[in-house]
C-alpha cells in the first residue's frame, strides 16, 4: 500500500525469531508475525515507561525525604491533626 510514512524491514535472524516464538507463546490466539512484532512493541515501550515512571517516583520520594514535610509525617495522624505526646 503506498504511504509517505517510513517503512521498516525486519530480518528474521535467529534472535528474532526467538523473539517471535516467545510472543507466539505469550499470544497464542496472534497467527501473523507482523502482529506479534506490534504487541512486543507495546510492551517493550510500556516496560520502558514503567521505568521511567518508578525512576521518577524514587526521585521524588528522595526529594520528600529529605524535606522537613517528612519529618512532620511521623508527627501527626492520617488525619492531618496532630498526634498527642
Amino acid at each position: 500500500m503506498p504511504t509517505v510514512l517510513d517503512r521498516t524491514t525486519i530480518t528474521h535472524t535467529p534472535p528474532v525469531d526467538q523473539l517471535l516464538s516467545a510472543a507466539a507463546k505469550t499470544w497464542p490466539d496472534v497467527d501473523s508475525d507482523r502482529e506479534l512484532m506490534l504487541r512486543l512493541m507495546q510492551e517493550g515501550a510500556s516496560a520502558l515507561r514503567h521505568r521511567e515512571l518508578r525512576s521518577a517516583y524514587e526521585q521524588a520520594y528522595l526529594e520528600w525525604d529529605g524535606s522537613p514535610d517528612a519529618e512532620l509525617w511521623d508527627t501527626v495522624s492520617g488525619d492531618g491533626l496532630k498526634d498527642e505526646q
